[in-house]
């Protein structure tokens, strides 16, 4: 995968776990066994990750996110499992995470499971 998509596709896990902690779901990662006082960490992660991607990469990644929430989407058989609508067929075709790509109907950016 390329640095700057698995950059930002661990950036987005990150800001998803905080978002949950926020909403005050920290009683069902209690009982599940997670150290939910980690909030520092988390965004001590998330100052990390950030600081290695790109300012044009952060841009995209803050409208994509104010806009939906979740920014990255996996492509699996062709789906977009952001919008959950099939890829035309050159896209869904791609293998490879050599580059990013966001998707033409969400506009979510697209990661690929081999």
């Amino acid at each position: 995968m390329q640095k700057n998509l698995e950059y930002l596709v661990l950036l987005n896990d990150i800001d998803i776990m905080m978002d949950d902690l926020a909403k005050g779901s920290d009683a069902k990662y209690r009982e599940m066994g997670f150290d939910v006082d980690a909030n520092e960490h988390l965004e001590k992660a998330r100052e990390e990750m950030r600081a290695k991607c790109t300012e044009a990469m952060l841009s995209r990644y803050d409208k994509i996110r104010k806009r939906y929430g979740k920014v990255v989407a996996r492509v699996v058989d062709g789906v977009c499992y952001g919008c959950y609508q099939r890829l035309h067929t050159d896209l869904a075709q791609t293998k490879t995470n050599t580059e990013i790509i966001p998707c033409p109907i969400c506009g979510r950016l697209l990661y690929f499971l081999a």
